[in-house]
């Protein structure tokens, strides 16, 4: 299954409040576009692409062990670190695909 992306669209608009995977700091939309959706927290504001939204979809839809929204960021931040996808730097992406994902009621918190 793909992401929805025009239910993504639909649903995030600027002030959107996200829950964060732990913690009581809440996360705000601030933009969505074609490509990606943008967050800000009080200290940072970072992005998730459509594509690294899709490819959290398809792991989460292949992983067979029950996982929560953090074990799945956890699932997330091994594949960045050794899959086809490497990301070297310090990265937000695991996380803030966790948070959305779980918003859109595809993971349990």
């Amino acid at each position: 299954m793909d992401l929805d992306w025009d239910g993504v669209r639909a649903r995030y608009r600027p002030g959107t409040p996200l829950r964060p995977l732990a913690g009581g700091s809440v996360l705000q939309i601030i933009s969505v576009d074609d490509d990606r959706v943008c967050v800000m927290q009080r200290l940072w504001q970072d992005c998730v692409t459509r594509r690294q939204l899709g490819t959290a979809l398809r792991l989460l839809q292949e992983w067979t062990d029950p996982v929560d929204a953090i074990g799945f960021a956890e699932v997330l931040r091994r594949h960045y670190a050794g899959g086809p996808d490497v990301v070297t730097d310090c990265s937000r992406i695991p996380n803030l695909s966790a948070i959305i994902l779980k918003d859109l009621g595809y993971l349990d918190g």
